[in-house]
């Protein structure tokens, strides 16, 4: 896999298309997995159509619009903003357009879930100025808000599409979640290629993970004496050039490199089934459940109905495992860790000596001194450590990261063993 290159890790890749064990569906991961290829084949054939949308979205903005993120769907301020790979000039959370060059690019909310405070902050953009792009469905707008508002719709799945539900909780390894992030990146990935077709490369934020990246970063902020320090980055770099990316490019990178990922995933089979096993025990005996994903997205991407029907306990976001697996948790929990930084074998011993069945996951690899031990899954998912997908000629950091969407797979994939084991249907 290019995200480990040199870290001497070795990964299977699995083709889907002739893996006979998906297409019979004879696990509930991979049945759950062979979906997500065909939701990946769907994005791929919708590219054409992303790319036109992309440009659309370019060209106010070439001519000195703002792009903002309004936040209507929770998680998509958080996932697209302040992101390795992402824009750094954009503008979310109160922004309010000011002219008709002005681009907000927001994501709708479980149209089967009425949200007051979502509606209103959609009718708020509504109302105002500036063109307005969704990542989702027209069919998925509340009552009310006239289609023509919006200057195009990135397309996206129906809520309802997934396995498995339980206790008011449909689908519980849902496909919507990877929808919107998938496509919410293509159409950022295509939005940048069409900045650099028009002669000019945005200025992309470089992980944190990565030594520099801090002062890089900050090179690029505007801050002045006249009030409290904030970041306030432009959304082009002044004279530098790149090469053109051609249309569908940068799409059809990372859908391989996402697709690619996902092969790897559906080779350990086993390993989501006896994690989806430990769940399903958990839940039997009164256990707790607790996953944490070291990303933007989690737990407000789920849309949960309440924390209280949800069978799974969700951390806030963290990459260290001491802040990602609390110390409430004990012997015969289970503990879901997507990390994000290299693995301190140190923490996942004292996790384990504690008596948590524990999965693990980071994207340097497993260290050889990280020993086999029953309560404890690995699982290889190699998407490039900090989290940057597609390179960009002659520029210093790539575009696009595949964490979100990957954890994404694999989360649900191990519900879906979960919700088997329970006899939810």
């Amino acid at each position: 896999m290019p995200g480990l290159r040199g870290l001497g890790v070795k990964h299977e890749w699995v083709n889907m298309k002739n893996n006979s064990r998906s297409a019979a569906g004879k696990t509930p991961a991979l049945k759950y997995i062979s979906m997500i290829n065909g939701r990946i084949a769907a994005i791929r054939k919708d590219t054409p159509a992303i790319t036109r949308l992309a440009e659309r979205m370019a060209q106010p903005l070439l001519e000195g619009g703002t792009l903002f993120i309004p936040h209507v769907a929770d998680y998509w301020p958080s996932e697209f903003c302040g992101r390795a790979g992402g824009l750094m000039g954009v503008k979310s959370w109160s922004f309010e357009a000011k002219s008709g060059k002005d681009v907000g690019f927001l994501a709708l909310t479980d149209p089967r879930r009425p949200d007051a405070r979502a509606e209103q902050e959609l009718k708020k953009h509504v109302d105002g100025d500036g063109q307005l792009f969704v990542l989702g469905r027209k069919q998925d707008l509340p009552a009310g808000v006239p289609a023509g508002r919006f200057a195009g719709f990135t397309g996206d799945v129906a809520a309802d599409d997934g396995l498995y539900g339980h206790d008011g909780v449909r689908p519980l390894a849902s496909l919507r979640p990877f929808e919107q992030l998938v496509r919410g990146w293509v159409t950022t990935g295509e939005l940048i290629a069409a900045f650099t077709r028009a002669g000019r490369m945005p200025v992309i934020w470089m992980s944190i993970w990565l030594e520099g990246a801090a002062a890089r970063n900050a090179c690029f902020m505007r801050m002045g004496n006249l009030g409290e320090p904030s970041p306030n980055a432009p959304l082009f770099h002044d004279d530098y050039f790149v090469p053109a990316l051609g249309r569908g490019f940068v799409a059809g990178e990372f859908l391989r490199e996402v697709e690619s990922i996902v092969g790897v995933l559906a080779g350990q089979a086993g390993a989501l089934a006896k994690a989806g096993a430990w769940m399903a025990d958990a839940a039997r005996t009164g256990h707790k459940i607790h996953s944490v994903a070291a990303g933007h997205s989690y737990p407000a991407i789920l849309q949960r109905p309440s924390k209280e029907t949800y069978p799974i306990e969700w951390g806030r976001a963290a990459s260290g495992i001491p802040a990602a697996v609390p110390p409430t948790l004990g012997q015969g929990d289970v503990a879901l860790h997507f990390g994000y930084g290299p693995v301190n074998v140190d923490h996942v011993r004292q996790v384990l000596d504690r008596g948590v069945r524990f999965v693990h996951c980071s994207p340097y690899g497993r260290p050889a001194q990280l020993k086999n031990h029953r309560n404890f899954i690995w699982l290889d998912l190699p998407w490039r450590p900090a989290d940057q997908t597609v390179d960009v000629p002659g520029y210093s950091a790539r575009i696009l990261p595949t964490s979100s969407s990957v954890d994404t797979v694999a989360y649900f994939a191990m519900v879906a063993e979960m919700a088997e084991a329970l006899g939810w249907k």
